[in-house]
């Protein structure tokens, strides 16, 4: 089964196949979730114990049944829902509650506005996405290559890792870019209604 474009088409079929839409969201927005939340101070163990309580709460079958695209992207819900139980953490142990989980409802949520976009999770959002993007492309020299550059190494030492001349990684550094934002592209379109990507498109651009 392929997925549909739309993040959103996919939730809608939550009913047909729960764990396949489960597995895709949390394998799409665990690491971004797992980095803001280290961002707002907590340790490994407390945001690995938070991250998961995320997912267990956004991935309910009932929340994401109530979950209405009309109130925005599908990560300013996610936001809302990381931003409401790290909240909660602060006024409870996580540790203390593990056996009486408590629900987050659609109702207590403050959704922020798109315009009011957190751009923490945002940043976070787009390196996860560049960083799926080259591992997919992972085997290409050509995103090998931006890679190295992106770690700091000298055109010479690229070249000599690759058996190229260094012109040639000049080349290969263009073009690895024009093909690492295409396969961005393609995820955006994974993540968004077709009508939604050039938006997601210019709004990423904003932040690298």
């Amino acid at each position: 089964m392929d997925f549909p474009t739309s993040i959103w088409t996919v939730i809608l079929s939550v009913k047909d196949n729960p764990e396949r839409v489960k597995d895709l969201i949390i394998r799409r927005y665990r690491e971004p979730v797992y980095e803001f939340l280290r961002m707002k101070g907590l340790t490994h163990e407390d945001a690995e114990d938070v991250t998961q309580e995320v997912f267990i709460q956004i991935c309910r079958e009932d929340f994401l049944k109530k979950a209405d695209r009309d109130k925005g992207k599908f990560r300013t819900l996610l936001q809302a829902v990381t931003r409401n139980l790290l909240a909660f953490f602060h006024r409870y142990n996580m540790a203390e509650r593990r056996d009486r989980r408590r629900k987050v409802t659609l109702g207590e949520l403050d959704l922020p506005s798109e315009t009011a976009s957190d751009g923490e999770f945002d940043q976070l959002w787009v390196k996860n996405l560049v960083s799926q993007a080259m591992d997919r492309l992972k085997d290409d020299p050509m995103i090998i290559a931006l890679r190295r550059q992106m770690e700091g190494r000298t055109y010479q030492e690229i070249a000599t890792e690759l058996g190229r001349q260094v012109h040639d990684v000049t080349n290969y550094i263009h073009r690895g870019k024009t093909r690492l934002r295409a396969e961005i592209e393609r995820m955006i379109a994974d993540y968004s209604s077709k009508e939604d990507v050039p938006e997601e498109v210019a709004h990423l651009i904003k932040l690298v």
